[in-house]
C-alpha cells in the first residue's frame, strides 16, 4: 500500500487548483501558485501516491488533472479493504466452528464428565489471547486484585485499550492496587484515564494474591512456580468465593490518590508493625507490602524509633507488649469472638 500520510498544504492547494481549473501542466500550475516549479513537481507527485492525481490523457501536451477521492480511495484501499473483509469472513467461520461445540461442552460439564471447571493455561501468549477474548465477551463486571505496587508500563499500555473499550460498553470495572502503587507515575496516570471513563480503584496496604474475574463467571489466578501461566477459573462456588473475598477487602480499601493519606499511612505503619512482630525478614515485608526493600528498611527505621528500640528483636517485643495491652481483657462482653 503506497504511503497514506496526511497530504502537505501545498499539495492540497495544487489539487484544488485543478479541480478548479481543469487539466493544467506543472509549469502553468507552479505560475499559478506562485511556486518554484520543483515544488509544483513535489507536490503533484505527493498526490500521484494518493492516487489523486493523474496524466490527462486527450492533452496534447503532458497535463495533469484530478482525480475523485472515491476513486482513489477504491483504487488505494479498496484491496486492503476486500483482503480484511475476506479475513474477517474466516475468521468468523472459524470461531462459528468452535462455538457450536460449546453446548456439547456445558452438557458434558453438567454431566459431571469432564468439568472443565479449573483449566491450566501455560503459555503466557495463549493466557493474553483468553484474557482478551473474554474482556471482549464481557458484559457486566471486572473484579481486578493487583497487588506488589505499581504496575510495569508495558502491562499498563497493553491493558488500556482494553480496559477503556470495556468502560465503554458500560462493563463496571473494580481494581484493588497496594497502597504503595499511589507513587507510582505509570499506574497514576492509568487510573486517572480508567477513572475518567467511570472505572473505580482502591488501595489496601496487603492484597490476598493476584486476580482477575469477569462477570462473576470466569478467574484468572497465577499459577505459584511459572509466571507465564494462569489457572482460568469457571466453578461457579469457587468463583462466588473470591468475589466475596474481593468484596470483604473492598470495603477495607481507601479510594485511590496521588499520596498517602492519614489512614493508608496509619495502615500501612499497622502492617509492618504486624510483620514485624511476627519476626518476618525486611525482603518478606517488602515484597508483602509491594514496595522496594530501601523502603521498607526506612519505614522499619521509623517504627523503630519510635518505639525507642535499639534492635529488631527489642521492636518485636515491644510491639508484641503493644498488642497485648490494646486487646481487651477476659470476660469482656466486647471482645471479640470466633464462630464455631
Amino acid at each position: 500500500m503506497a504511503d497514506t500520510a496526511e497530504l502537505g498544504p501545498t499539495a492540497v492547494r495544487l489539487y484544488t487548483r485543478l479541480l478548479e481549473g481543469g487539466p493544467q501542466p506543472t509549469a502553468a500550475l507552479a505560475a499559478a501558485l506562485g511556486l518554484a516549479e520543483e515544488h509544483a513537481e513535489r507536490a503533484a507527485a505527493e498526490l500521484v501516491r494518493h492516487r489523486l492525481l493523474a496524466r490527462d490523457p486527450d492533452g496534447t501536451r503532458a497535463r495533469w488533472r484530478a482525480v475523485s477521492p472515491y476513486t482513489a480511495a477504491a483504487e488505494l484501499v479498496g484491496p486492503e479493504e476486500n483482503r480484511l473483509r475476506r479475513r474477517l469472513e474466516t475468521l468468523e467461520r472459524t470461531r462459528a466452528r468452535l462455538s457450536s461445540l460449546i453446548p456439547l461442552y456445558e452438557e458434558t460439564y453438567r454431566r459431571g464428565a469432564d468439568s472443565g471447571a479449573v483449566e491450566v493455561v501455560e503459555s503466557r501468549d495463549r493466557v493474553m489471547l483468553l484474557i482478551a477474548d473474554t474482556a471482549a465477551r464481557c458484559t457486566e463486571e471486572v473484579l481486578t486484585v493487583q497487588p506488589g505496587g505499581g504496575r510495569p508500563p508495558g502491562y499498563l499500555e497493553r491493558a488500556l485499550p482494553r480496559d477503556l473499550e470495556m468502560l465503554g460498553r458500560g462493563v463496571r470495572l473494580h481494581t484493588l492496587y497496594q497502597h504503595t502503587a499511589r507513587y507510582s507515575p505509570g499506574t497514576q496516570e492509568y487510573v486517572q484515564a480508567v477513572s475518567a471513563a467511570g472505572a473505580e480503584v482502591r488501595t489496601l496496604g496487603e492484597l490476598f494474591g493476584k486476580m482477575l474475574v469477569f462477570d462473576r463467571a470466569t478467574a484468572f489466578l497465577p499459577v505459584w512456580d511459572n509466571p507465564d501461566a494462569a489457572v482460568v477459573l469457571r466453578e461457579p462456588s469457587a468463583v462466588a468465593f473470591l468475589c466475596s473475598v474481593f468484596a470483604n477487602a473492598w470495603s477495607l480499601a481507601e479510594p485511590f490518590s496521588a499520596s498517602y493519606t492519614a489512614t493508608t499511612s496509619a495502615q500501612l505503619q499497622d502492617t509492618i508493625a504486624g510483620r514485624l512482630a511476627d519476626g518476618a525478614k525486611d525482603e518478606l515485608i517488602a515484597r508483602r507490602l509491594g514496595m522496594s526493600l530501601r523502603t521498607c528498611r526506612r519505614h522499619i527505621a521509623e517504627l523503630m524509633d519510635e518505639l525507642g528500640a535499639e534492635s529488631r528483636f527489642q521492636a518485636g517485643y515491644l510491639l508484641a507488649l503493644r498488642s497485648a495491652s490494646a486487646a481487651p481483657p477476659a470476660g469482656d462482653p466486647h471482645r471479640a469472638t470466633t464462630a464455631p
